[in-house]
């Protein structure tokens, strides 16, 4: 059992309610999952949240009745259980003395929209990431998760490591790394883990295959485990033996493009600055036209969330924001390498939450 320090929920919901006071929102309601666990602690897969004027209810249905009551114990939330006619019916109900419902419109499907449109006798308005900016900047608990996470990907990893060198295939390494990480405690693992070698590496989100890790192969590694939700994300690259002048080249290249843009981070940065960091020391090495994607991306409740690392991010990085700071070239029908690393953002510059080295041979 890994010790983590308890979740604020309340003040929370009191950053919420700040927010919507400042956007003159009167009411807003979540379907969210990922919105609704961050906020309440509900962990269930049917849920809506309704912070109203003066109260905050969690709708759920029968199936969620216990896990419910006890998952929002704590915080300023009431539970309201029924079926999704009488959970209509609240909100309804709710709303008959108001003039607006906001929604989170880039959390909501069209099609539910337009169904709570014909219910409630109000103004139905949207709003775009009311919840995810406020997400984007992690407490102490939610680093302490997400480095727990990390230090669980380091371990496996080492563990298995020698393991490349006896020739599995890229599914074998997979799936052991899998089993590492949950024999080490993650509840789940942050994505599908990427083992891709040799011409195979050349795609960034190769699948593993039946292909056996052979020797002079290029080894992209990209993995991660999951803590109480909160997700790690690490990349390394590792040559099997000995290989030719133009793998090291691209190794060496990429690890110091990374290195380039950590150097750059921090906060009050622009995150296309760190973009342009790694993506200008690569062109300079002749690899700029095979580096296809952002450098980077948040990682908290989702593996993939703000703030966004690119070329054309506008956004500035924060103390305790959370990124990815990942840098790849990929030659196709040669191979690709790619070096991530997950970063807290600090007062005075960052630090690294994965730390697995970045030693190349194996």
């Amino acid at each position: 059992m890994i010790d983590l320090p308890e979740i604020d929920r309340t003040s929370r919901l009191s950053a919420v309610r700040r927010a919507m006071s400042d956007y003159s929102i009167e009411n807003f309601l979540t379907v969210d999952g990922v919105s609704i666990r961050w906020l309440s602690g509900f962990t269930g897969s049917a849920g809506k949240l309704l912070i109203a004027t003066s109260s905050n209810h969690l709708l759920t249905d029968g199936r969620y009745a216990d896990q419910a009551s006890r998952e929002i114990s704590g915080t300023d939330i009431e539970l309201f259980v029924g079926n999704e006619k009488q959970q209509k019916e609240f909100i309804v109900t709710r709303m008959r003395s108001c003039k607006t419902l906001t929604l989170e419109a880039d959390r909501i499907t069209w099609g539910a929209v337009e169904e709570l449109k014909e219910e409630v006798e109000v103004d139905v308005l949207p709003s775009n990431g009311l919840i995810s900016d406020l997400r984007q900047v992690k407490d102490p608990a939610e680093v302490a998760r997400i480095e727990a996470a990390a230090s669980i990907a380091d371990n496996a990893l080492a563990q298995l490591l020698p393991n490349l060198s006896r020739q599995p295939t890229e599914l074998e390494f997979a799936r052991a790394l899998d089993t590492a990480m949950f024999d080490l405690g993650a509840e789940a693992l942050s994505f599908e883990t990427i083992c891709a070698s040799g011409p195979n590496a050349a795609a960034p989100h190769a699948r593993p295959s039946s292909r056996v890790i052979r020797a002079r192969d290029l080894v992209v590694i990209d993995f991660g485990a999951v803590i109480d939700g909160y997700h790690s994300d690490m990349t390394r690259t590792y040559i099997v033996g000995d290989t030719d002048q133009s793998s090291w080249d691209m190794v060496n290249s990429v690890t110091e493009a990374q290195e380039r843009g950590c150097e750059v981070i921090g906060p009050g940065v622009e995150a296309c600055d760190v973009d342009e960091a790694c993506r200008s020391h690569l062109t300079n090495r002749g690899l700029g036209e095979y580096f296809v994607h952002g450098t980077g991306h948040g990682v908290g409740l989702e593996i993939h969330e703000a703030p966004w690392i690119n070329g054309k991010s506008s956004e500035v990085l924060e103390e305790g924001h959370v990124v990815t700071v990942e840098p790849g070239v990929y030659l196709p029908g040669v191979g690709g390498v790619r070096v991530e690393d997950t970063v807290l953002i600090t007062s005075s510059g960052f630090r690294r939450l994965t730390s697995a080295p970045k030693d190349s041979i194996v």
